[in-house]
């Protein structure tokens, strides 16, 4: 799959971190569907327009984390997530086992870390999730 042709989510309730990622992301040539603040927004986006992939911080203020939301989006729509964490404790590596999530981005991050991992997941797109409806 071409990098334009993959539409991500991003799940990141702080704003320039948020931004930061979009452009990133956009200058990868991928089409960002939205950026969620926390959990209500982000089923909203998914279920508006499904993306190929969500990128989610594991740690969203609300009423459940960002594991949580991750195990919801799997289990309605398949959608897979690659995990942003600030800090890399149990929690993100659980979630990451647990959820077979395509891996985990530690924050704060470079470009090229991003794009490391962005890319690496893409390739690793199951085929169910490569053409959302």
């Amino acid at each position: 799959m071409k990098l334009h042709d993959v539409k991500i989510l991003i799940v990141e309730d702080e704003e320039l971190i948020s931004l930061d990622m979009k452009a990133i992301l956009e200058d990868m040539g991928i089409a960002v569907t939205g950026i969620a603040r926390g959990v209500d927004d982000a089923l909203a986006a998914v279920a508006r327009d499904p993306p190929h992939l969500v990128l989610l911080d594991i740690s969203l203020d609300g009423e459940f984390e960002g594991v949580e939301l991750a195990r919801v989006i799997d289990r309605r729509w398949g959608i897979p997530v690659l995990f942003i964490s600030g800090h890399l404790g149990d929690q993100a590596v659980k979630g990451v086992d647990e959820l077979n999530a395509l891996g985990y981005i530690v924050k704060p991050f470079y470009p090229i870390n991003l794009r490391e991992a962005v890319e690496s997941a893409i390739s690793a797109l199951p085929a169910q999730s490569r053409a959302p409806t």
